[in-house]
């Protein structure tokens, strides 16, 4: 069975691939013959309940769904599976949080291979991803929910389908995965016009499906208008952002979402021609983002309404993720869009120049938390943008700052079994930058960019007197050595250690590293000048910190 990369909220660079969440399963297998069945796969639900309460067949009755008191925006979603770990993480993503995370107010009632997942505060119908994490694999589906909806799904022998009444529109995008092109299968080389005839036919193939299907099915004119913008959608987030890098061995490409201006001016040097944005782009406008339908429906509007904003539609002459450019974004976004498209697209701006290290050095760090309190004043009633705000804002105000002893002292290993501290490795290094990534065996993007970036890494060793420090989180240490075994020509005894205790130990909560990789840049002075710097695959930004590292005077 094939692989596919399933890609929520990633944002990539020229060179840089910044995940927010990876997820890595075989492709769910939806046959033909099964397309031509959807309709017919509303069998009764089967339940397995205590003997003690036999008498109560009915999983409403048990639960007592018809209770006053229960509250009335309420989605029951009922499952059968023979993978129990889809119970345990079911991940159904909200995308009318910041940028879409496993809906939070969720209960579970788990017995034996069958479940009851309730979930609450939902206050209108929309389309959610399910991304349910088995222990076998992982899946990938659809499905639209509204107010006091249940929704039955089953997985047996490793595939995922829907049943009950709303099968067909819910088993959609199952059928559409298996019975048409994947845009990851077409990337960019060397010619964007050519890279866009690809994906437009792709897309149309797609539409040609959905068209069918919808007929085929009598899906509403409600449902057929969603799964439309989300395949315009992603036909535009394809566009903005080429699929230009290669995902470790795997037969896919990955989107880049700040490449397409190095492209086209690539094109336009090496070509000696001419090169139209517009009709590169479809001629898009503002008017075709003022869509809050697509927006709550669609992850792919998020992603592709800041890559047009940054690419497109702001004409500036500074140059990317500076202050001048932010303020430009900033100005435009403000003055074109209103409500939720306005709160969220001044929010993945802040994101995307804090991942970028926008923040670094006492100027911009400042402006970074101006820009972020002004922000707060008009989305502080919305939690998850307030969190994330907060979080941003945390880690900002971590720059600069000494580790404490408990911190430098938290015990690491090397490959012969040494003990020694982050404190031990600092004072043979005092006239070098370090640069600490943290890591696992078990993280595809860790060793992704270990391999991928040592070229650049071994340069900026020799001409700017730079040391990496690799410390992995790793809660097995064998798996640790096996795999440091495989990466021999990148890691050794001298720059590789295994972090005892991991996220729990006194460094990795001095530096928050709740998500890896994470890069973590020190001055001369073992002073954190980047608590979260951009990846070494983003060469540009990278390099640029690491220049300004050397001659920093440390924020007072």
């Amino acid at each position: 069975m094939s692989k596919k990369l399933i890609i929520y909220a990633v944002l990539l660079t020229a060179g840089y691939v910044f995940v927010s969440k990876v997820y890595m399963s075989d492709t769910i297998d939806v046959s033909s013959s099964m397309f031509h069945n959807i309709s017919n796969a509303s069998e009764t639900f089967e339940r397995s309940v205590p003997k003690e309460e036999e008498n109560q067949t009915e999983f409403g009755e048990k639960m007592n769904f018809n209770s006053e008191k229960e509250p009335q925006n309420r989605i029951v979603i009922l499952g059968k599976s023979d993978d129990p770990g889809i119970f345990k993480r079911p991940n159904i993503m909200n995308n009318t949080y910041l940028f879409g995370k496993p809906h939070q107010d969720i209960e579970k009632t788990i017995i034996d291979d069958t479940a009851i997942l309730t979930l609450t505060n939902v206050e209108a119908p929309m389309l959610m991803e399910f991304l349910p994490s088995g222990n076998k694999k992982m899946y990938f589906a659809n499905m639209y929910i509204a107010p006091n909806d249940t929704i039955e799904f089953e997985v047996k022998n490793e595939k995922l389908v829907f049943t009950g009444k709303n099968a067909a529109q819910n088993n959609f995008s199952l059928a559409l995965d298996a019975n048409t092109p994947k845009y990851s299968k077409s990337p960019y080389q060397g010619d964007l016009f050519l890279y866009k005839k690809d994906i437009t036919a792709i897309y149309e193939k797609k539409k040609t499906f959905l068209t069918t299907y919808a007929s085929t099915y009598n899906l509403s004119q409600r449902i057929t208008s969603i799964y439309e913008k989300m395949l315009k959608f992603e036909y535009y987030d394809n566009l903005v952002s080429p699929r230009i890098q290669k995902y470790e061995d795997e037969q896919i490409h990955v989107n880049d979402y700040n490449v397409l201006p190095f492209l086209i001016q690539n094109e336009k040097f090496n070509e000696k021609r001419l090169f139209d944005v517009n009709d590169y782009l479809e001629n898009l406008t503002v008017a075709d983002f003022q869509d809050f339908d697509a927006m709550r429906n669609t992850f792919f509007f998020k992603n592709s309404l800041n890559a047009f904003i940054r690419h497109h539609f702001v004409q500036s002459d500074a140059t990317p993720f500076s202050k001048e450019r932010l303020i430009a974004e900033k100005v435009f976004i403000e003055k074109n869009f209103k409500g939720t498209i306005r709160d969220y697209g001044i929010g993945r701006m802040i994101w995307d120049y804090y991942n970028k290290g926008f923040a670094y050095g006492s100027e911009n760090k400042n402006f970074m938390i101006a820009v972020i309190d002004e922000y707060l004043e008009t989305v502080g009633h919305k939690k998850s943008f307030r969190d994330k705000m907060e979080d941003i804002k945390e880690d900002i105000q971590t720059y600069d700052f000494k580790l404490s002893e408990s911190a430098l002292n938290a015990k690491i290993i090397n490959h012969l079994g040494d003990t020694l501290t982050l404190q031990d490795i600092f004072n043979r290094s005092k006239k070098r930058v370090k640069v600490v990534d943290f890591w696992a065996s078990w993280c595809s993007p860790c060793v992704q960019q270990i391999q991928e970036s040592k070229p650049f890494k071994d340069r900026l060793s020799v001409e700017n007197n730079v040391e990496w420090i690799y410390l992995s989180i790793d809660s097995d240490r064998e798996k640790w050595l096996k795999k440091g075994r495989e990466l021999k020509n990148h890691l050794h005894f001298r720059n590789s250690y295994l972090l005892v205790k991991g996220r729990k130990s006194a460094l990795a909560k001095a530096l928050n590293v709740y998500q890896i990789p994470r890069y973590v840049v020190f001055d001369k002075n073992n002073t954190v000048m980047i608590n979260s710097a951009p990846s070494p695959s983003d060469e540009i930004a990278f390099e640029k910190i690491i220049d300004k590292t050397q001659v920093a005077t440390p924020i007072q």
